[in-house]
């Protein structure tokens, strides 16, 4: 299934894969303005579904519904971090995402043995300066305003290994999107649990849209934080008439370290 729907995708020249906006990177309990510097790291997991579609002049092209366990199994890399410096009410908020998905599959027509192979990376990075717009021992907001850039490789390719024959089709997807939203937590009395919430919108080339949310809960610990999240994300792409939409849920936990 996800050769096929990675082949329509390069097909039409456009191939988005998975993008992830992690848990936010926290804060102590103690929300006090301070002069100094500080800064966090945020390393995360995020266990998504995905459900997509393809159509081109109104015509549907093809569908994909992969689950968790469809997308580890094809997983060659991933890596996902958030990186937050603050100083006093002003921050720098920096997402980076990484994956390689590569499947392979065969199957015999007729009396040939015919393979595809499929090879899907993707960088993304969100870059954002924020401000803290409401800062108290219980609640904290941060407004922010920033971009979203998003690299996509996509490449398929057919065989008849018996025939000593090919065909390889690739697509190459630069995306750039202006993003506002708000992020923040909730501290839950005086224990050491917390909220953290995260919503943003973005528009850019392409006619794409999208938009990222996450609600879970955390817990406060000397060294930092621990997260899990429900997280959703959703991109709609329109280039030349054809129309991908793509939405990604599911459950991200994340690791916040202090300095």
């Amino acid at each position: 299934m996800m050769v096929r729907f990675a082949m329509l995708l390069c097909g039409a020249l456009l191939s988005p894969l998975v993008s992830a906006q992690p848990t936010q990177t926290s804060q102590a309990a103690s929300t006090s303005m301070s002069d100094a510097w500080r800064f966090s790291v945020t390393p995360y997991a995020w266990g998504m579904g995905i459900t997509g579609s393809v159509s081109q002049n109104g015509t549907n092209l093809g569908e994909v519904k992969l689950t968790p366990g469809n997308i580890l199994s094809d997983l060659k890399m991933a890596a996902m971090l958030v990186a937050e410096a603050r100083y006093g009410r002003f921050g720098l908020y920096l997402d980076g995402v990484y994956g390689d998905l590569g499947k392979t599959a065969s199957r015999v027509v007729g009396r040939a043995d015919l393979s595809a192979t499929t090879d899907l990376t993707m960088t993304m990075l969100t870059l954002a300066p924020s401000y803290r717009l409401v800062d108290s021992p219980t609640f904290n907001l941060d407004g922010l305003v920033g971009a979203r850039i998003m690299w996509q490789n996509a490449r398929t390719t057919i065989a008849l290994p018996a025939e000593n024959l090919s065909v390889t089709q690739s697509s190459n997807l630069q995306l750039v999107a202006g993003v506002a939203g708000v992020k923040g937590r909730w501290n839950i009395g005086s224990s050491n649990y917390f909220v953290p919430f995260y919503v943003d919108v973005g528009a850019g080339q392409t006619s794409s849209f999208t938009s990222q949310a996450y609600l879970g809960v955390g817990r406060t610990f000397e060294w930092g934080d621990v997260s899990l999240v429900a997280k959703n994300v959703y991109y709609q792409f329109k280039p030349n008439n054809t129309n991908v939409d793509l939405n990604m849920f599911g459950a991200a936990i994340a690791a916040t370290f202090r300095f």
